[in-house]
Protein backbone atom coordinates (compact mmCIF):
# COMPACT_ATOMS: atom_id res chain seq x y z
CA UNK A 1 0.00 0.00 0.00
CA UNK A 2 2.86 2.28 0.35
CA UNK A 3 3.48 2.86 -3.12
CA UNK A 4 -0.03 4.25 -3.55
CA UNK A 5 0.26 6.79 -0.73
CA UNK A 6 -0.14 10.22 -2.31
CA UNK A 7 1.24 13.32 -0.35
CA UNK A 8 -2.91 13.76 0.51
CA UNK A 9 -2.67 10.69 1.86
CA UNK A 10 0.35 11.42 3.90
CA UNK A 11 -0.78 14.89 4.81
CA UNK A 12 -4.09 13.38 6.21
CA UNK A 13 -2.13 11.08 8.32
CA UNK A 14 0.03 13.08 9.49
CA UNK A 15 -2.80 14.90 10.39
CA UNK A 16 -4.76 12.70 12.06
CA UNK A 17 -1.75 10.93 13.93
CA UNK A 18 -1.47 13.78 16.18
CA UNK A 19 -5.60 14.56 16.75
CA UNK A 20 -7.64 11.77 14.91
CA UNK A 21 -10.43 14.08 16.63
CA UNK A 22 -10.34 16.73 13.62
CA UNK A 23 -13.47 17.64 12.30
CA UNK A 24 -13.35 16.72 8.84
CA UNK A 25 -14.39 20.00 7.66
CA UNK A 26 -10.80 21.19 9.55
CA UNK A 27 -8.92 18.37 8.15
CA UNK A 28 -10.04 19.31 4.33
CA UNK A 29 -8.78 22.72 5.37
CA UNK A 30 -5.41 22.09 6.11
CA UNK A 31 -4.73 19.51 3.14
CA UNK A 32 -6.86 22.16 0.45
CA UNK A 33 -9.81 19.59 -0.51
CA UNK A 34 -12.78 19.50 -0.54
CA UNK A 35 -14.65 17.65 2.92
CA UNK A 36 -15.98 14.80 0.63
CA UNK A 37 -12.47 14.40 -0.66
CA UNK A 38 -11.29 14.10 2.66
CA UNK A 39 -14.07 12.16 4.18
CA UNK A 40 -13.38 9.39 0.77
CA UNK A 41 -9.63 9.80 1.18
CA UNK A 42 -9.60 8.85 5.19
CA UNK A 43 -12.32 5.92 4.66
CA UNK A 44 -10.19 4.26 2.06
CA UNK A 45 -7.04 4.50 4.31
CA UNK A 46 -9.44 2.99 6.75
CA UNK A 47 -10.68 0.38 4.27
CA UNK A 48 -7.26 -0.56 2.95
CA UNK A 49 -5.56 -0.95 6.70
CA UNK A 50 -3.58 1.74 6.83
CA UNK A 51 -5.36 3.29 9.38
CA UNK A 52 -5.59 0.27 12.12
CA UNK A 53 -7.44 2.61 15.19
CA UNK A 54 -8.19 5.92 16.36
CA UNK A 55 -7.81 6.45 19.88
CA UNK A 56 -6.92 8.41 23.10
CA UNK A 57 -3.69 8.29 24.18
CA UNK A 58 -3.91 8.10 28.51
CA UNK A 59 -1.59 9.94 30.87
CA UNK A 60 -0.96 6.41 32.75
CA UNK A 61 0.47 8.45 36.06
CA UNK A 62 -2.72 10.41 35.67
CA UNK A 63 -4.89 7.16 35.94
CA UNK A 64 -3.19 5.26 38.82
CA UNK A 65 -0.68 3.48 36.75
CA UNK A 66 3.04 4.74 37.95
CA UNK A 67 4.69 1.81 37.02
CA UNK A 68 5.73 1.21 33.27
CA UNK A 69 8.49 -1.85 32.65
CA UNK A 70 10.28 -3.02 29.26
CA UNK A 71 10.04 -6.79 30.06
CA UNK A 72 12.84 -8.92 27.53
CA UNK A 73 11.42 -12.55 27.49
CA UNK A 74 13.27 -15.33 26.75
CA UNK A 75 11.19 -18.48 25.69
CA UNK A 76 12.12 -21.96 26.63
CA UNK A 77 11.34 -23.97 23.42
CA UNK A 78 11.30 -21.54 20.68
CA UNK A 79 8.54 -23.14 18.08
CA UNK A 80 6.00 -21.29 15.99
CA UNK A 81 3.26 -22.86 17.90
CA UNK A 82 4.65 -21.98 21.39
CA UNK A 83 5.00 -18.60 20.27
CA UNK A 84 1.89 -17.93 19.04
CA UNK A 85 0.42 -19.30 22.06
CA UNK A 86 2.33 -16.63 23.68
CA UNK A 87 1.53 -14.10 21.36
CA UNK A 88 -2.33 -14.65 22.20
CA UNK A 89 -2.02 -14.91 26.48
CA UNK A 90 0.05 -11.33 26.01
CA UNK A 91 -2.52 -9.81 23.48
CA UNK A 92 -5.44 -10.83 26.08
CA UNK A 93 -3.51 -8.95 29.33
CA UNK A 94 -4.26 -5.33 29.20
CA UNK A 95 -1.33 -4.27 31.09
CA UNK A 96 0.57 -5.39 27.99
CA UNK A 97 0.25 -2.12 26.15
CA UNK A 98 2.60 -3.86 23.24
CA UNK A 99 4.17 -6.95 22.65
CA UNK A 100 7.30 -7.40 20.29
CA UNK A 101 8.85 -10.56 18.74
CA UNK A 102 12.57 -9.07 18.76
CA UNK A 103 15.98 -10.22 17.81
CA UNK A 104 19.16 -10.86 19.71
CA UNK A 105 18.75 -12.62 23.60
CA UNK A 106 15.25 -12.18 23.95
CA UNK A 107 12.68 -13.82 22.09
CA UNK A 108 9.89 -10.54 23.48
CA UNK A 109 9.70 -7.38 24.19
CA UNK A 110 6.65 -6.04 26.03
CA UNK A 111 5.51 -2.83 27.28
CA UNK A 112 3.77 -3.93 30.70
CA UNK A 113 1.93 -0.81 32.73
CA UNK A 114 1.12 -1.62 36.17
CA UNK A 115 -0.56 0.29 38.90
CA UNK A 116 2.57 -0.55 41.59
CA UNK A 117 5.16 -2.92 42.32
CA UNK A 118 3.05 -5.24 43.98
CA UNK A 119 0.47 -5.28 40.81
CA UNK A 120 3.46 -5.88 38.89
CA UNK A 121 4.78 -8.71 40.59
CA UNK A 122 1.50 -10.38 40.69
CA UNK A 123 1.57 -9.88 36.72
CA UNK A 124 5.25 -11.49 36.16
CA UNK A 125 4.00 -14.36 38.83
CA UNK A 126 0.77 -15.52 36.97
CA UNK A 127 1.93 -14.90 33.59
CA UNK A 128 5.69 -15.02 33.23
CA UNK A 129 6.04 -18.64 34.50
CA UNK A 130 7.01 -21.84 32.93
CA UNK A 131 4.09 -23.29 32.50
CA UNK A 132 3.80 -20.35 29.47
CA UNK A 133 6.92 -21.48 28.20
CA UNK A 134 9.15 -18.62 29.62
CA UNK A 135 12.43 -19.41 30.56
CA UNK A 136 13.48 -16.11 31.80
CA UNK A 137 12.56 -12.54 31.60
CA UNK A 138 14.33 -8.97 32.66
CA UNK A 139 12.39 -6.21 33.56
CA UNK A 140 13.76 -2.32 33.23
CA UNK A 141 11.56 0.26 34.76
CA UNK A 142 10.72 3.67 32.87
CA UNK A 143 12.13 6.03 35.51
CA UNK A 144 11.15 9.11 32.82
CA UNK A 145 8.55 9.37 29.93
CA UNK A 146 10.96 11.65 27.61
CA UNK A 147 9.47 10.73 24.67
CA UNK A 148 6.89 8.72 24.76
CA UNK A 149 4.30 8.19 21.29
CA UNK A 150 2.51 6.48 18.18
CA UNK A 151 3.41 8.72 15.31
CA UNK A 152 4.80 7.33 12.00
CA UNK A 153 5.65 10.31 10.14
CA UNK A 154 5.07 10.38 6.67
CA UNK A 155 7.13 12.55 4.19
Amino acid sequence: MNQSLDNTDKAILNLMQDDATLPLKTLAEHINVSIATAQRRVQALIDNGVITKQVAIVDPHKVGYSLTAVVMVEMERSNNSMQHRFERLMNAQSQVMSCYEVSGDADFMLMVSAKNMKDYHQFTRNLLTYENNVRNFKSQFVMNFTKSGTKIYLD
